[in-house]
This record gives C-alpha cells, sequence and structure tokens, in this order.
C-alpha cells in the first residue's frame, strides 16, 4: 500500500493502465512471499514440520518459474487487452 503513491503516477506516466500496475504488484508481492523466508507464518510451519529451507528452495523454484512465466504472459495479454475501467 505505501508504494502505490508512487506506482500510479508512474503506470500513468509509462502509458499503461492503473490496474495493469496494481495487476504487477500483486504478482511481484505473491511470488516475493512465497519464495523468502520473511514470511513469520511460513517459518512456524517450516519449524513444526522440521522442512529444512534447502528442501523448501528445492521444491519452490520449479513451481516459482513456472508462476514467473505465467505472470508474464498474464501481464502481456492486460497490457494488450487494455485491462482496466471501460
Amino acid at each position: 500500500m505505501a508504494i502505490m503513491p508512487i506506482l500510479i503516477p508512474l503506470a500513468d506516466m509509462i502509458g499503461i493502465t492503473r490496474q495493469t500496475a496494481i495487476l504487477a504488484f500483486q504478482f511481484g508481492d505473491g511470488i516475493s512471499n512465497t519464495f523468502w523466508f520473511t514470511n513469520g507464518t511460513f517459518l512456524i510451519y517450516w519449524a513444526l514440520a522440521k522442512v529444512p529451507i534447502s528442501k523448501w528452495y528445492k521444491f519452490i523454484i520449479p513451481l516459482e518459474i513456472i508462476i514467473v512465466v505465467l505472470s508474464c504472459i498474464f501481464l502481456v495479454i492486460a497490457t494488450e487487452i487494455g485491462y482496466g475501467p471501460f
């Protein structure tokens, strides 16, 4: 939320819709939340399940690559169709 006052005018300047900029932000936020171990809930789950972080990364990296590729495809589609208010 704190970055939106910067992100919205930036989207207006580069010529994409505000909704596409927010979609890109949400994709990036979701991807980083599953990859980085700063989420407190993930730390609790890993500790309870006794899952080492190296094993987590071996599991999550292929999934993250698929999600990044799909996110890029969806963002290209959103840009091409002018995703936003009609």
